[in-house]
C-alpha cells in the first residue's frame, strides 16, 4: 500500500484562502487589506472615489500574480497592490508601491500599515497567537510562545535595532477556538512592526507595515513597503505550522533548474585556525586532508579573516577591526583565494567564503576611497554605544552609487575567485544610522530605499552567478524573515553555537517555522553531535593533527547523510520545550512524499530516567512501517496505528545521551 499525505492540503482550505484574496483585490476599496494617511486623512475616507485597474498574469503553473493599481487624480500618487496566489497551498502574499507619477512632490503619506484587517470575529472563546522569540545569541533563542488574546488587550511586535528577526521571529500562528487558523508574516528585513488588537467586541484586528512612515515623494520617486503572507488551515494548530514550513520550502527557497537548492554539507578548518590564521598553505592542506580520508562532506568553508586585518602599527590582527578591506591578505594569500577554491573544485568540494560589506570600519580600503557613501551617528542606546566608540559605518545601500560599486565589487571576486557560496554576515544595528540619516518630510525613506537597494544586491548576484548560493548570516540568525529566505539559506542560525542544549532547544523552537537550517558540531560525541543536525551541517574539527577523527567522523556523517533530507519534512513535537538540564527533549520529521521519517531524542545531563516512550505523529494508521534504531542496529516493524497510539520506548542509558530512529514505509 502507497503512503497517502494527510497533510495535503483541502479544497476547502483552498477555498477559504481563495475567497480571503477575492476580498482584497475587489473593486469596492472598503475592502483593502492596506492603509495609510495622506495629508493627514486615513485612506479609506479618502480614496473611494480614486480610479482603479486590475490585471492579473499567471507566473507559472503554481503562481498567479494580481495586480490592483490605484489612482489619485489630484497629484499623480499611484498605488500598486501586488498579490502572489499560491495554486498549491491555502497562501497569499502582497507588497504595496507607492510612486509619484506626477510633477510636484506628494502631501505627507504616513502610518502605511501594508496590513490593516480583521482575522476574526467573533466572542465566544479567546483565540491563541503562537509566535516564538528571536536570535539574540541565547539559550532561549528562538523559544515557542503564545499569548491568550482577550477583548480588550492589544499584542505588539517589533525586533530590536533594525534587524528583522533580532528578538523576535516575524511569522504567527493565530488559531482559532474553532479549529482554525491564520498564520501571518512579515517579509521585512528591517524595522517592522506587527499588532494582533482584541476589541472589545472580540474581533482580532492584524496590522503590520515598518514601525515609522512619515514621508512625501518626490517626482518619480517610488518605494515599497514590507510583504504580508497569509496563510489558512483547518484542524490543529500543527497543520498550520506545517503547511507553513512546506510553503517556504516550495515557494520560498533558492532553487536551480527548478530543484530546490540542497544546503551544504561543510568541513570547516576553524576548530583548528583561528580567522586571521588561514593562508592558502593551510586551507589547501586541510582540503586535501578532507578529501583524502573521503569524508563525507561537500563544501569547504572560510570564514572571516582572509582579507587584510593587520594593524600596520601594533602587527595585530583582528578580522573585526577591519571590515571593509576586501583585499586577500598577501602575506598569507599571495596569490589570492583562487587557489584554495581551486583545489576544492580538484577534490570536487563547492568553496564557501564569507564576507560582510554592509559594516564599514575606520581606515579600511572602503572608509579611506568612498567615505561619501558612509552612513555614521553617534547617537545610540547604551548597549549599542560601541558602534560608535569603535567607529562601525554602513554603507548606505541607499546610494545608487554605493549599490552599483557593491554589485559589480562582489560579482567580480565571486567570478574571480570561484566562490559556489556566498556568506554574507551582518553584524551591526542598522535602525539609528537609517534614522540618522532622514529628514523632518522623509521619516523612514533611508531604511526604506536602504532595505529595497539590499533586495536588489542580492537579486543581481543570483542573477548574474546561476549557480550561486548565499548564506544569510547576521550575527546568527538576526535576518530571517521570508523575503531573506527566497533569495538565501540560513546556515548559522545562532551565534550561541556548539553547546549541546542550545542547539537542542533551537532545532525545536526555529522548527516549527522554518524548514530549512541547521548549525554543526566541534565534537564526535554523538549527543553534541546529534544536537547540531539539521538541513545543513558543518564539521569543524582538528583535520591537520589528529588522526582519530577520520573513522568516527564518517561513521556520524554517514548517519546525518541518511537522514538529512527529511529535517525538511513535516515536524512533531514530541515533548515540550525545554532548556532545562533535568529534561528530555524530542522531536519528529517526517516526509510523507518520501515515506520515511526520523525521531531524535535527547537525554540531558541531569536528567534521572533512561527510559521514555512517544507517540508518534502524522503517520498513516493502516500501513506498516520499518523502524530502525542507528546505536542499536535493531529493527522492527508496526503499523502507524501501533506508532500513534502505543509509541516507542527509547532507552538512553548514558547521561547525557541521544538516539536516532528512521523509520520508513514497508
Amino acid at each position: 500500500m502507497n503512503s497517502i499525505d494527510l497533510m495535503k492540503p483541502t479544497s476547502e482550505e483552498m477555498s477559504i484562502s481563495k475567497e480571503w484574496s477575492s476580498r482584497f483585490l475587489s473593486s469596492d476599496l472598503s475592502n483593502l487589506a492596506f492603509s495609510f494617511y495622506y495629508g493627514g486623512e486615513l485612506s479609506t475616507d479618502l480614496i473611494r472615489n480614486w480610479q482603479t485597474n486590475q490585471l492579473s498574469t499567471t507566473v507559472d503553473d503554481l503562481r498567479e500574480k494580481h495586480s490592483l493599481t490605484i489612482s489619485e487624480p489630484e497629484n499623480g500618487l499611484e498605488i500598486q497592490f501586488i498579490l502572489t496566489e499560491y495554486a498549491d497551498y491555502p497562501a497569499f502574499e502582497w507588497v504595496v508601491y507607492f510612486e509619484n507619477k506626477g510633477n510636484y512632490k506628494t502631501p505627507i503619506i504616513s502610518d502605511i500599515q501594508s496590513a490593516n484587517l480583521t482575522l476574526f470575529t467573533g466572542k465566544n472563546s479567546p483565540c491563541i497567537l503562537h509566535h516564538a522569540e528571536g536570535s539574540r545569541a541565547r539559550i532561549t533563542d528562538f523559544q515557542p510562545r503564545k499569548d491568550i488574546l482577550v477583548p480588550g488587550e492589544e499584542k505588539k511586535f517589533a525586533p530590536y535595532g533594525g534587524r528583522s528577526s533580532d528578538g523576535v521571529l516575524p511569522f504567527f500562528n493565530l488559531e482559532k477556538p474553532n479549529r482554525t487558523g491564520i498564520i501571518t508574516g512579515v517579509g521585512w528585513t528591517g524595522q517592522w512592526q506587527a499588532s494582533f488588537n482584541c476589541q472589545n467586541s472580540g474581533n482580532i484586528n492584524f496590522s503590520a507595515g515598518m514601525e515609522v512612515t512619515k514621508l512625501t515623494l518626490f517626482p518619480g520617486q517610488k518605494i515599497r513597503t514590507p510583504a504580508i503572507l497569509l496563510l489558512f488551515y483547518n484542524g490543529n494548530r500543527m497543520r498550520g505550522q506545517n503547511h507553513l514550513r512546506r510553503l517556504l520550502r516550495t515557494h520560498f527557497t533558492p532553487s536551480f533548474n527548478n530543484q530546490t537548492v540542497s544546503p551544504p554539507i561543510s568541513a570547516s578548518p576553524h576548530a583548528k585556525v583561528a580567522f586571521e590564521s588561514t593562508s592558502s598553505t593551510n586551507m589547501i592542506e586541510g582540503i586535501t586532508r578532507v578529501s583524502g580520508n573521503n569524508l563525507p562532506v561537500d563544501t569547504w568553508w572560510v570564514d572571516a579573516g582572509w582579507h587584510l586585518c593587520q594593524d600596520s602599527k601594533t602587527g595585530q590582527y583582528n578580522w573585526a577591526r577591519w571590515v571593509g578591506n576586501w583585499t586577500p591578505d598577501p602575506n598569507r594569500y599571495p596569490n589570492g583565494v583562487k587557489p584554495v577554491a581551486d583545489a576544492a573544485h580538484q577534490y570536487g568540494l563547492n568553496f564557501l567564503l564569507w564576507f560582510e560589506p554592509e559594516r564599514v570600519m575606520i581606515d579600511s580600503q572602503t572608509y579611506k576611497d568612498h567615505k561619501d557613501w558612509l552612513l555614521y551617528t553617534e547617537n545610540f542606546p547604551s548597549d549599542q554605544q560601541y558602534q560608535a566608540n569603535d567607529g562601525f559605518h554602513l554603507l548606505n545601500l541607499a546610494n545608487s552609487d554605493a549599490l552599483e560599486w557593491l554589485k559589480l565589487k562582489i560579482s567580480s571576486i565571486l567570478n574571480e575567485v570561484g566562490i559556489d557560496i556566498y556568506r554574507h554576515d551582518f553584524n551591526m544595528y542598522p535602525l539609528n544610522y537609517w534614522r540618522h540619516n532622514d529628514t523632518v518630510d522623509q521619516e523612514g525613506i533611508t531604511e526604506i530605499r536602504y532595505i529595497m537597494g539590499l533586495y536588489s544586491f542580492f537579486d543581481h548576484l543570483l542573477e548574474s552567478h546561476e549557480k550561486l548560493t548565499i548564506d544569510n548570516c547576521a550575527s546568527g540568525g538576526r535576518r530571517i524573515d521570508f523575503e531573506m529566505l527566497r533569495r538565501s539559506l540560513l546556515l548559522w542560525r545562532s551565534d550561541l553555537c556548539w553547546e549541546p542544549v542550545a542547539q537542542q532547544s533551537a532545532t525545536y523552537g526555529l522548527s516549527f517555522w522554518l524548514p530549512l537550517h541547521g548549525v554543526g558540531s566541534v565534537s564526535l560525541d554523538p549527543y553534541h553531535f546529534r544536537s547540531g543536525m539539521g538541513s545543513n551541517f558543518t564539521l569543524a574539527l582538528d583535520y591537520y593533527d589528529d588522526p582519530s577523527i577520520w573513522n568516527s567522523a564518517t561513521q556520524l556523517l554517514a548517519e546525518y547523510t541518511e537522514i538529512k533530507d527529511i529535517f525538511s519534512g513535516d515536524f512533531y513535537p514530541l515533548t515540550d520545550y525545554s532548556t532545562s538540564q533535568k529534561s528530555w527533549i524530542a522531536w519528529q520529521f517526517d516526509r510523507p512524499d518520501l515515506g520515511v521519517g526520523v525521531i531524535q531524542a535527547f537525554r540531558r545531563q541531569e536528567n534521572n530516567s533512561n527510559l521514555r516512550k512517544f507517540t508518534l505523529q502524522g503517520l498513516q494508521s493502516d500501513i506498516q512501517y520499518k523502524v530502525f534504531n542507528f546505536d542499536t542496529g535493531l529493527q522492527l516493524k508496526a503499523c502507524g496505528y501501533v506508532l500513534m497510539e502505543d509509541g516507542v520506548e527509547l532507552n538512553i542509558d548514558n547521561c547525557p545521551g541521544s538516539v536516532t530512529i528512521k523509520y520508513s514505509v514497508s
